[in-house]
This record gives C-alpha cells, structure tokens and sequence, in this order.
C-alpha cells in the first residue's frame, strides 16, 4: 500500500518542463521552424500543496519563487495547465490558480477518477487549438 510522505516541490517539476521545452539543463530543444506556429504546453498535476524547494523552507519565499517561474514561462509564451488533486480535503491552491494562463486551465479535482477525465478535456483543447490552425 502507498502512503504519502513529506513534502511537494512543484518548482523543480515545472523549471523541468520549461527546459524541456526550450533548452537548458540536461535537455537538448530541437531547433523550432521558423515557418510553422507552435503551441508549447506545460501541464502541472500534482496531488499537494507547493511545500517545499531547495532554497527556502518558508512558505512565502517558496511561493514567491514559483509564481516568478509561472510569470517568466508564461510570459515566454508557453501555456500553463494546472490539475490540483485533493482527495484529502486540501483547500484549492490560489498559487496553482495563478500560476494556469488562464482560469479555463486550473482544474481542481476531489478525486483521482477526475484525472483521466480532466486530460481528454485537456486534450480535446489542445487538439482543437491545433486544427483551428
């Protein structure tokens, strides 16, 4: 049986994302054509609270820090989806509401069966976005 234990480093999860899509770390980006349009997606799934980084412990510092990564990937144009999953009664995350694009692309979820559900209708956007092209 699985039991969660200790804390929740969406920074890294994200920060990942991000230089997988654009380079940095231990990714390679392939070279984007300069005459095809891209839609860059990061989608964030995670079942708790942001609690922890590796450079601060307190709340407020980690938070700050993750909402400046938010700005700065969205501000490079890439989209942000965020699926918080609480089966356990954790109050919905205002940092992961600010840290979607937009309101359409937070999703809060009270049970893990939701997670299937909310990724086709993430998907469905997404693919809609592509044809609408």
């Amino acid at each position: 049986k699985v039991q969660p234990n200790g804390n929740t480093n969406q920074a890294i999860g994200l920060a990942l994302g991000w230089m997988s899509l654009t380079g940095g770390g231990p990714f390679t980006a392939p070279a984007m054509d300069p005459n095809y349009s891209y839609n860059q997606v990061i989608i964030i799934l995670t079942d708790g609270l942001n609690t922890q980084d590796r450079w601060y412990s307190a709340q407020s510092q980690i938070d700050a820090r993750q909402t400046m990564t938010c700005n700065n990937i969205k501000a490079s144009g890439i989209t942000i989806y965020t699926v918080q999953v609480s089966t356990d009664g954790t109050p919905v995350s205002p940092l992961l509401q600010q840290c979607a694009s937009d309101s359409s692309k937070f999703f809060f979820l009270t049970s893990s069966s939701q997670i299937v559900t909310t990724f086709n209708q993430i998907g469905t956007n997404l693919s809609q976005l592509y044809i609408a092209k």
